[in-house]
């Protein structure tokens, strides 16, 4: 039997979660099945399942695959910046010159149709929540750096200034999957980013 690469083992994951993610944003995360992926990807069940155990862990890969990539480029971004309310001002940038494409407003509903899917599974609920704070503590750690530089108030709570971003930044994502109003979330990505900085940001 031949041995197969490690890089065409890559290519064929990925793939199979490009075309789950296309079958997920058509069809809705729990109408999608195994055979609508295997029909997508022109790739076997059983090859599939010698990548994936499940349904389940190709989302959670396809998660996985997206959070790392924000990090690594979060990180590579903020390199050359030193404070940090311009690391804030970054993070808004991020997604106030994120060019909203087709799928993407279907992909967001995935997100959260998986999101509250997982809230009702102890075993997805604690993978879920782990990647949430990841984010929450990405947001406290700037938050703390900018507490100690005496940019950001330094009465404000970190943990719960870092979930009320995420609270509004989940909320504009919920309002754009279900309406589709591409200039609307752009207007409010506006407003938050206002809001956000007058309110944390030393005067």
């Amino acid at each position: 039997m031949p041995k197969v690469s490690a890089e065409y083992k890559e290519e064929k994951r990925n793939h199979i979660l490009e075309s789950a993610l296309k079958c997920f944003s058509e069809k809705g995360y729990q109408a999608t099945i195994i055979d609508d992926i295997v029909k997508d990807s022109n790739i076997s069940k059983g090859a599939i399942y010698n990548y994936f155990a499940s349904k389940e862990e190709i989302y959670l890969q396809l998660l996985k695959k997206r959070t790392d990539e924000f990090f690594e480029d979060m990180e590579q971004e903020n390199a050359s910046l030193t404070s940090a309310s311009r690391k804030l001002e970054n993070l808004f940038k991020r997604w106030k010159k994120q060019e909203l494409k087709e799928d993407d407003q279907q992909t967001m509903r995935v997100y959260i149709e998986f999101w509250l899917y997982g809230s009702r599974q102890d075993d997805l609920r604690t993978i879920l929540a782990a990647r949430y704070n990841r984010f929450i503590e990405y947001i406290v750690k700037i938050i703390i750096e900018g507490q100690e530089s005496g940019e950001i108030k330094k009465e404000l709570d970190p943990q719960n200034i870092s979930r009320i971003f995420w609270a509004l930044r989940d909320g504009n994502v919920l309002h754009y999957s279900f309406l589709g109003e591409e200039e609307q979330y752009r207007i409010a990505w506006d407003t938050i980013e206002e809001m956000f900085l007058s309110y944390v940001i030393t005067k």
